[in-house]
């Protein structure tokens, strides 16, 4: 099979990991792969991770230029409609990727093609999105050859529900487990971050951006402040908001305690000094970094997207969409450490038995088939 995925840019994130994590499984499977991305990024933050044999074009050489990625689209995938003639399957992520798969089918009923089939996976799911960018969302989902969401809300689950046509999957994010960091890579991440040897801390990395809701991380970590003097803080990643945080974390009397590290390029190093993740779940789903926390041992808990929604005898990870219950919950688990053992091995052992990139890669091949039948 030949398959197409899209990206914005190979930057740091969790849809772009997701999206590495499938074209590294693909080609190991024998599939041909290729990575479509609208812009250049640093190699540094993800690249290293792709396989130097997978295909990477970049539509727009300037980095940061978004509106040239865009204006570059319609005229770039013309000149390479015969090379998309070969092509079985574009799978889309982020909102430039949908725009990309919009012009791309109109480009193939132009001119009478069947193929390649244009799949979306949209992974904002349970994200507080402004309503207009949801709409597109939505308006560009609609006319997906297939469609995969990573979780269920009720937006999304009304959404499918009033387009039955439309081939549909929930399909959650897997990970590929690398080799766990040193000691002494965690312990320098450590030193260069500030946090004194010995002070417990609870962190959660993700872009600091409003669709993450950032302050009520914050709320949260603020409970354990009170509660736990001696506990530190770590918000990994970059974003626009990382100043209001940090006037916000100020206001809440947080002060040093609360690390922003910025850019986290190897997530790995920074969870490994954790004793405690603060994930955000969508119902019973979390995201990258969740799993990574759990499947290097390190417990997690999470705050919720979903009001409707309360932790069930089924989910694997606590959660609630109220940060004070989660900061008193937070304090809870550091004051019990068996309980948090117990809880970091049997989240361990879950992850390796569900969230694998393989499953992951298996539900889209089952959804890319369908998809390429349906036509």
């Amino acid at each position: 099979m030949r398959i197409v995925h899209v990206i914005p840019a190979l930057t740091k994130g969790g849809a772009e990991k997701v999206l590495v994590d499938l074209a590294n499984e693909a080609h190991r499977r024998g599939h041909e792969v290729s990575i479509i991305a609208g812009q250049p990024a640093d190699p540094r933050l993800i690249r290293d991770r792709l396989d130097p044999a997978i295909d990477l074009q970049v539509v727009s050489p300037r980095e940061g230029q978004k509106l040239t990625a865009y204006g570059a689209l319609p005229l770039w995938l013309w000149r390479r409609r015969a090379w998309f003639d070969g092509v079985d399957v574009v799978h889309c992520h982020l909102t430039y990727a949908a725009v990309l798969g919009t012009l791309l089918k109109v480009q193939r009923h132009l001119r009478g093609q069947r193929r390649p089939a244009i799949v979306e996976t949209f992974h904002g799911v349970g994200m507080p999105i402004r309503p207009r960018q949801r709409w597109l969302a939505a308006a560009l989902a609609s006319g997906r050859d297939g469609f995969a969401v990573m979780a269920e809300d009720p937006f999304w689950s009304d959404f499918l529900r009033r387009h039955p046509a439309l081939l549909s999957a929930v399909i959650p994010n897997g990970l590929a487990i690398d080799a766990v960091p040193s000691s002494e890579e965690v312990g320098a991440w450590r030193r260069n971050t500030g946090i004194p040897m010995g002070a417990q801390i609870v962190g959660t990395i993700g872009r600091i951006r409003a669709e993450r809701n950032p302050f009520a991380t914050l709320a949260a970590f603020a409970v354990v402040a009170r509660h736990m003097p001696e506990v530190h803080f770590i918000m990994g990643g970059d974003g626009p908001m990382i100043e209001a945080v940090r006037a916000k974390a100020t206001e809440l009397g947080l002060g040093q305690r609360l690390h922003l590290p910025g850019l986290v390029v190897d997530p790995q190093v920074a969870i490994g000094n954790m004793d405690l993740y603060l994930s955000m779940n969508v119902g019973s789903i979390t995201g990258i970094a969740g799993l990574e926390a759990a499947a290097m041992e390190v417990p997690l808990i999470s705050l919720q997207a979903r009001e409707d929604y309360r932790t069930g005898h089924c989910d694997w990870i606590w959660s609630d969409p109220d940060p004070a219950v989660v900061g008193n919950e937070l304090t809870r688990l550091l004051q019990s450490p068996a309980e948090l053992e117990a809880i970091g091995q049997r989240q361990r052992a879950h992850v390796a038995a569900q969230y694998s990139v393989a499953a992951m890669q298996d539900a889209y091949e089952r959804l890319y088939a369908a998809a390429i039948e349906a036509k």
